[in-house]
């Protein structure tokens, strides 16, 4: 810096901006290609160009830093992240787990088994059913009974006990009130496969036999009177037929299993006893010798 410029500064007192300035003024004043029009402008657009090109001033203008969120900050445009659990599903574990049930065969299997179960319980509730044991050999259905019955169980060649239903029509009888005629008496339920299936050959005999002096009286266990209404009139049975819902009748006569049948003679007297269905040959057995042929 020249001696004149400190000494005009000091005397002039210049403000260090301006006195920067003045001190550039001078020292510029040496120069060949010096231009006071050149610097005012350069001052004016924020840098002056030095003999190599570079800005002549060091202060270089940076952006702000971007402020980093801190670790509980959330971005409201990320996306959420789901956290794994223990299994590894994360908050759609439950959809992942039924989309793996679908999949496999075992799933499958379950869920067809489930349904059927469903729609079995539903047929039952709807229709009034009770659900019947296993089949046995001879084709009937085991059945449960109450096992309260205080008379003897029944015995080929003994009085048959003497009992009272009401028909589906309404109409009050005792086994008593056929004394003098041959009686069938029909144990079943409409839930009992073997039970529809033999109805035709029964209807046949009751048709054939009937005008002879034979009786048929049907006893539906464990079902109310309306349900086995509907049922009669649904497999065409003209013979009476009562309702059991206690399956008391059928406690008495020792009913384990139905289809099942009582042959008695117009005595009173039990002449056998046939569980499982019959046919149409197996009738015509049993009826021999209680009814003309």
């Amino acid at each position: 810096m020249s001696d004149r410029a400190l000494r005009d500064a000091a005397a002039k007192r210049l403000p260090e901006d301006e006195f920067l300035d003045e001190v550039d003024l001078v020292d510029h004043q040496d120069d060949e290609d010096f231009d006071v029009e050149d610097i005012l402008e350069a001052e004016l657009n924020g840098e002056e160009d030095g003999a190599d090109g570079e800005p002549a001033s060091s202060v270089v203008a940076t952006p702000a830093p971007r402020p980093v969120p801190s670790a509980g900050a959330v971005d409201g445009l990320a996306e959420p992240e789901v956290e794994e659990d223990a299994a590894g599903l994360g908050s759609g574990g439950r959809r992942s787990l039924r989309e793996r049930i679908r999949s496999s065969r075992y799933g499958t299997l379950v869920v067809l088994l489930v349904t059927a179960g469903l729609v079995a319980g539903g047929m039952w509730l709807v229709d009034g059913r009770s659900p019947g044991g296993e089949t046995l050999p001879n084709g009937a259905t085991a059945v449960s009974i109450p096992g309260k019955s205080t008379v003897p169980p029944p015995k080929v060649g003994s009085p048959a006990h003497d009992f009272t239903v009401t028909t589906i029509d309404g109409d009050q009888v005792s086994l008593s009130d056929y004394k003098g005629k041959a009686v069938w008496v029909v144990f079943g339920a409409s839930w009992c496969a073997p039970c529809q299936a033999e109805v035709p050959d029964i209807e046949a005999a009751y048709r054939k036999f009937a005008p002879k002096g034979l009786e048929i009286l049907g006893v539906n266990i464990t079902e109310d009177t309306p349900t086995v209404r509907d049922y009669a009139k649904r497999v065409g049975i003209t013979f009476p037929v009562a309702a059991d819902p206690e399956s008391a009748v059928a406690d008495a006569y020792r009913v384990s299993a139905i289809p099942a049948h009582f042959f008695i003679d117009k005595d009173g007297v039990l002449r056998q006893i046939w569980q499982g269905s019959v046919s149409e040959t197996s009738i015509e057995a049993s009826l021999k010798g209680l009814v003309a042929p």
